[in-house]
Formats: structure tokens, C-alpha cells, sequence
């Protein structure tokens, strides 16, 4: 058999065969499609019929991460700032019963009061319009603790009279043999204590700047914009509303201060000889906040200069300004905080770069914001403590380097004296801030539970009874 012919028969055959096969098909029953599979639900990793038992342990999780946290916390400041009225009291109305008419009777804050038979007793606070805590706020916990109180106050402590006596000798000499920093553990009254300088400072009749959060320079919460002259990020509405709580903290001291040079700009033409209150204002009139960092800058330049008040630049959250910031240049790298014109303006006068001729520059460092820990550069330069141990072969930044030369540290103690810690203890009482009567119990075991630390003895200690 030729090969032409054998694959003609094997063609026939499979021809055939196929025939066959189709035959049978056409005369059986089609099957139905088969289904598609069903994916399985998950909520989380949790495979199907196990969520509620996903749900339960969530909240569990969330009842533990919050049991030590008060309730009043977790409400937004800015209905926090509500005033307080007999209709509708800021917080916690059953705790504190707002609408009694019960305001706490304290001395005020001031020369006559900080003495050493005084350390341990509570003290208030001016309720002046241009008070600097009105005027440029507070740190968040602070404002939280004086928001329920019935009035600001903190007590008079051994670091407090420090404080002063070292303010008194600055008042006479130079910011460059004054620029401190206050470092110590974790809530053991940094910024409290940064607060109480800056209150004593404007009672004295010192001008004051004061930045409680200098974190929200650095946050990418406010414009920016590139300005070649200067080769640095301007922060024209972060510079305005500093401009506008600098005149209304220092309007009076601002009134009596003449410009010694002329400001003289392609928007602006100010003469020599205009007081530095007129001169505020003609940035504030203009809505654009286009002048507001070059007025900034006037007006530090010139308070530099004169020797009629000394002044006082205290910054908290200072490390938050020695760091890579949030905001990002348009290749989308973080832009350094040096290279923002408010904070840098902050970090020539606490390196020394720039001075006051009488005054001084007191800054006070977090150790609990996570987004801006203390660089180790700073830790070198102040020879803090270390958490973990640090190789000298770890990079540092030769800038951040210049800007804490020269800094000096002022630590707190760790823990409150048992008569400071009894003074902030009766602040709360005497304030009906309390659910039991027995108070040298409930102070006792808050006092060895807190380790003598303040925040935690009114955070973790008092004000946790009323999380539930």
C-alpha cells in the first residue's frame, strides 16, 4: 500500500470517529454550566461565619487601647474652645458640676508669689486679653488640663524659681549667653514649666514670642512657596498669624519701639521712625499675607536691635524644627525644616546666628511625638540619655550640627517632690474633680502607681476614673 493512500485511510478513520462522538453528544441530555465559585468572605484575614467573633475582638482591642484614656480627649478642640456657659458646660458637667458658680480662689501668677515658702502651692493665671497662652495658644494636653479646670493654674516647683533667676540675669545681657533648652523624661513638666517662663517674662514687661507646637510648622498644614532671593521655602499665612499674635500679645511694648531702618521693598516703603506697632498693621492690612515673611523678618531685625525690653523666644517641640519636615519640594523629597523661613528664623536665634541684645531663647524638647523624636544630633550636643545604644559612625547632619552649637540643657528632675506633687493634687480636689472622699488613699496610690510623674498622676491617675 502506497503512503498516499494509507494517510487518506487514517484521515477517513478519525473523520469517523469524530462523527460518532458528535452523534452521541446531540443525543444526550447538555449538562448544566458549571457554577462559579463563590469567593470565600473575609473581613480582615476572618474567613466566612466567624465575624462576629472578628467584631468582638476588635472592640475588645479598642476598649484595652482606650481604658486609661478620659473620655473628654477624645472630643475636637475646636468644641473644646466653646466658652463655657450654665447651658452647656466644656466637659465632664456631672464631674465638675460647671454651672455651681465654683471657681478656684488661687494667688496670682507673678514676683510676689515665686518664693520658696510658696513651692508646692498652685497659682493662677491673668485673665488679660493679650494673656500669651490666649494669645498663641498651648500645647494640647495643656489646653486640655485648663480647658477643665475652672481656671488655668500649675504649681509653684524648685525648677520654677530656677527658671525665674535665670530670666533675671538674661534680661540685662545678650540672647547668645542665654539660649536653653529644657529636656528631662517624658511628662515630668517641660512645657508647663516653658509656659510658667513665658508667663513670668510678660509680666515683667518683656516682649514674647511664644511657638507652643512647633510641630505645626513642619507638618505640611500651611502654604509654602519657593522664594529665589532668600533660597529658602517662604510661609506667607504662617508668617501672617504669627504677625498677628505677636501685635496682639506685645501691642502696648510695640508702640513705644521706633524702626531704626527704613523697609523699603518692590510693595513696600516704610520710612525710619515708624513705630513697630504701625508697621505690624501694614502687614495685617494686607489680606494676600503677601508681605507677612519679609514684615516678619523687619520686625525681628528690629527687635534685635532695640534695648528698651528684652525679649524672650521660647519655642516647645523644638526638636520637630532640627529634622526632615512633611512638606516636599516638587521632585516630592522632604524638604529640611532649615529650609522653611519660620523655622528657620527660630533656629538663627537659638544658634546664635541672630540675636536679641537683652533677652533670651528658651526651647523645650517632646519625647512622645513619634513623627518628630529628638535627632541624635541634639543628643550629642546636650548628652542626653540614650534609649538604645548609637554608633559614632551614624551620620549626622553638619547643619543641624551648627544650629544646637553652643546650646545649653536645663533637665527637669524625673519625678514631682510628695509636697509639689500634694500642691497639684489639691488643685483637683479643691476643683471637685474627684469621685471619692478618700483622698489620702486615692493620692497615695496614684503618687507610687505615676512614679512621681505628673503628667501620668493626672492623666493616668485622676483624670482615668473617668474613662468608664
Amino acid at each position: 500500500m502506497s503512503l498516499l493512500a494509507s494517510n487518506a485511510r487514517h484521515v477517513a478513520l478519525v473523520q469517523k470517529s469524530l462523527a460518532a462522538g458528535a452523534l452521541r453528544a446531540a443525543s444526550q441530555p447538555a449538562k448544566a454550566a458549571p457554577k462559579e465559585r463563590k469567593a470565600a468572605q473575609s473581613i480582615g484575614g476572618v474567613k466566612k461565619g466567624r465575624k462576629e467573633k472578628w467584631e468582638t475582638k476588635k472592640k475588645q482591642e479598642k476598649i484595652h487601647k482606650t481604658k486609661d484614656i478620659p473620655r473628654f480627649t477624645r472630643m475636637a478642640e475646636t468644641k473644646l474652645m466653646m466658652p463655657k456657659t450654665f447651658q452647656r458646660p466644656a466637659t465632664l458637667p456631672e464631674a465638675f458640676k460647671a454651672g455651681s458658680g465654683h471657681v478656684l480662689e488661687l494667688p496670682l501668677f507673678g514676683r510676689e508669689t515665686l518664693v520658696p515658702r510658696n513651692v508646692g502651692k498652685a497659682v493662677s493665671y491673668s485673665d488679660a486679653p493679650n494673656n500669651a497662652a490666649k494669645v498663641f495658644g498651648l500645647p494640647r494636653k495643656m489646653f486640655f488640663e485648663y480647658r477643665i479646670l475652672s481656671s488655668p493654674c500649675s504649681v509653684v516647683r524648685d525648677v520654677t524659681l530656677q527658671a525665674v533667676e535665670t530670666l533675671e540675669k538674661a534680661k540685662a545681657s545678650s540672647s547668645l549667653d542665654s539660649r536653653i533648652v529644657l529636656h528631662g523624661r517624658a511628662g515630668c513638666g517641660k512645657s508647663f514649666l516653658l509656659h510658667q517662663a513665658v508667663q513670668y517674662a510678660q509680666a515683667e514687661g518683656w516682649v514674647v514670642f511664644y511657638v507652643p507646637r512647633a510641630a505645626s510648622l513642619v507638618n505640611s498644614t500651611t502654604t509654602f512657596a519657593y522664594d529665589l532671593r532668600t533660597q529658602t521655602y517662604l510661609q506667607p499665612h504662617a508668617s501672617y498669624r504669627t504677625l498677628d499674635k505677636l501685635f496682639k500679645a506685645n501691642s502696648a511694648l510695640f508702640a513705644k519701639l521706633p524702626m531704626k531702618k527704613a523697609l523699603v521693598t518692590e510693595k513696600l516703603n516704610v520710612p525710619a521712625g515708624t513705630t513697630l506697632a504701625d508697621l505690624v498693621q501694614i502687614a495685617l492690612k494686607d489680606r494676600s499675607a503677601g508681605n507677612s515673611a519679609v514684615v516678619l523678618d523687619a520686625l525681628t531685625s528690629e527687635l534685635q536691635a532695640q534695648t528698651q525690653f528684652p525679649v524672650l523666644l521660647a519655642v516647645d517641640d523644638f526638636q520637630a524644627l532640627l529634622q526632615d519636615s512633611s512638606y516636599k519640594d516638587h521632585f516630592l523629597r522632604p524638604i529640611k525644616a532649615n529650609h522653611l523661613s519660620l523655622p528657620r528664623l527660630i533656629l538663627d536665634f537659638a544658634s546664635g546666628k541672630r540675636t536679641f541684645a537683652k533677652g533670651a531663647v528658651v526651647t523645650a524638647l517632646t519625647n512622645s511625638d513619634t513623627n518628630f523624636n529628638v535627632p541624635l544630633e541634639i543628643q550629642d550636643a546636650l548628652d542626653l540619655p540614650r534609649a538604645h545604644p548609637v554608633s559614632r559612625y551614624q551620620r549626622r547632619d553638619g547643619d543641624v550640627q551648627g544650629y544646637v552649637h553652643g546650646l545649653t540643657g536645663f533637665k527637669l528632675p524625673d519625678r514631682m517632690s510628695s509636697d509639689e506633687m500634694a500642691g497639684l493634687f489639691s488643685v483637683w480636689k479643691d476643683d471637685m474633680a474627684l469621685t471619692t472622699d478618700k483622698y489620702d488613699e486615692l493620692f497615695l496610690s496614684k503618687y507610687v502607681e505615676s512614679d512621681g510623674n505628673p503628667r501620668d498622676f493626672v492623666w493616668k491617675g485622676l483624670l482615668s476614673t473617668f474613662s468608664t
